[in-house]
């Protein structure tokens, strides 16, 4: 059974070897500015880590990110109010007449549902607006609509089908108007007409996702349409979507998934008044059509986990580490130097160095390095050895090789033969 067990001593991966020491109290040698140097390296090391952590903390370490387009047969947007696009007339001078005062509508914003290529019935989009925007004007806010794009919708009569939501700006008709409501006189849009270039602001709300913070942040397009009364500006707007997938595990993944519309694609151009009125059955000064671009993002954004940080550390600990080698070097010069003077004042303990025998002592050095090396290691234990054999012969030495040893404190004993000791003195 216990040799069984063995095959797992060898698998030990926290075996020590056996290290001889240079004195009693030292097995390495160490100097201070090693010491010094080493203190410096591990607490740049150490602050620098806690920098990392703090900077992985606060989101300042940037994520990883891929980005890939691809075609998608199916998506559908709903909106509330003010979440996706707002307009109102540019008012920028205070004597301009706004087309969209309920007391005085000059021009009536409609909305449809076209679906399928049918449109619904219209909606007076003054009705459900209340505000005023930052020009002094009324912001119209559609709310309530659903853009929805399926391919298939025409192909497959039992598909979702497929739907846009039209703004279009016509002649006032007090047919549209609900209570408190007036469609204004045609003195006011003459004037309307002839006193200013006419623009109509849009304000589109695109999100995207703030790497920082993890969320999805509003941000506002805002672009100008012209109008006038001898033409239409017709347009198409595709909102391009994006399907996000977040991990922002610190161990192990965390995944979660996010879709809006981050962006718009608009193509518009001039036509006649009368371009939609087959259609419609009236004139319109501006018409555009909304639904989502068929063409998605799919985006991925993955945090730093822990062990990325722990490496970028690592990578950074390691290259500090690298002055470590001159270290090294002064440690093996003092080492070595230190060895040297032992070996020459064991041989020549009352040898004094000074500047007049510099010369001697650096013979005696090369001579001391010899003797460190391997081969006269053993050059010398066998002239010893021969020493030995010729002053106690070899039996005298087969017994002491055979016989026990005694430790004291300062000396060893080795019996020879029964009649003669010999002590050697310690070296240490």
């Amino acid at each position: 059974m216990i040799k069984k067990l063995r095959i797992f001593k060898a698998l030990d991966l926290f075996g020590v070897p056996y290290k001889t020491k240079i004195s009693l109290q030292e097995q390495e040698q160490k100097s201070i500015l090693g010491g010094l140097i080493t203190a410096i390296l591990y607490g740049v090391s150490f602050t620098y880590f806690i920098y990392v952590v703090i900077q992985w903390q606060t989101g300042n370490i940037l994520p990883g990110t891929s980005s890939m387009s691809k075609a998608q047969t199916f998506s559908n947007y709903t909106f509330n109010k003010g979440e996706l696009i707002e307009f109102c007339y540019w008012r920028y001078s205070p004597l301009l007449l706004d087309p969209f005062d309920p007391s005085n509508i000059l021009l009536l914003p409609i909305g449809y549902k076209i679906q399928n290529g049918v449109q619904s019935d219209p909606v007076n989009l003054i009705s459900v607006s209340n505000q005023t925007s930052r020009y002094k004007s009324l912001l119209i806010s559609p709310e309530n609509f659903t853009i929805q794009q399926n391919v298939n919708a025409l192909i497959t009569p039992e598909q979702p089908p497929d739907i846009q939501f039209a703004i279009i700006l016509r002649s006032c008709d007090q047919s549209f108007l609900i209570k408190g409501q007036k469609c204004g006189s045609q003195e006011d849009i003459d004037k309307f007409w002839t006193s200013a270039a006419n623009y109509i602001s849009f304000w589109f709300k695109l999100r995207q996702f703030n790497i920082l913070t993890k969320e999805i942040d509003v941000i506002e397009k805002q672009i100008y349409f012209p109008i006038n009364n001898f033409s239409n500006t017709n347009g198409q707007i595709l909102f391009k979507p994006v399907n996000l997938k977040v991990d922002d595990g610190i161990l192990f993944q965390n995944k979660y998934s996010e879709n809006f519309l981050t962006e718009i694609e608009i193509v518009t151009g001039q036509t006649s008044m009368d371009f939609l009125s087959t259609i419609l059955g009236y004139n319109t000064y501006l018409s555009f059509f909304l639904k989502p671009n068929p063409i998605i993002n799919d985006n991925k954004v993955t945090y730093p986990k822990l062990a990325q940080i722990l490496a970028e550390v690592g990578s950074i600990s390691s290259t500090l580490l690298m002055i470590r080698v001159v270290i090294i070097l002064i440690n093996e010069h003092i080492l070595e130097e230190r060895i040297l003077k032992r070996i020459i004042r064991m041989q020549y303990p009352f040898l004094q160095f000074n500047k007049e025998n510099q010369d001697i002592k650096n013979r005696l050095k090369a001579q001391a390095k010899q003797k460190l090396i391997i081969t006269q290691i053993i050059h010398d234990i066998i002239k010893i050895q021969s020493f030995l054999e010729h002053r106690f012969g070899k039996s005298a030495l087969q017994s002491v090789s055979n016989s026990r040893f005694s430790d004291s404190e300062s000396s060893v004993m080795v019996r020879i033969t029964p009649h003669k000791t010999v002590r050697y003195k310690s070296i240490g």
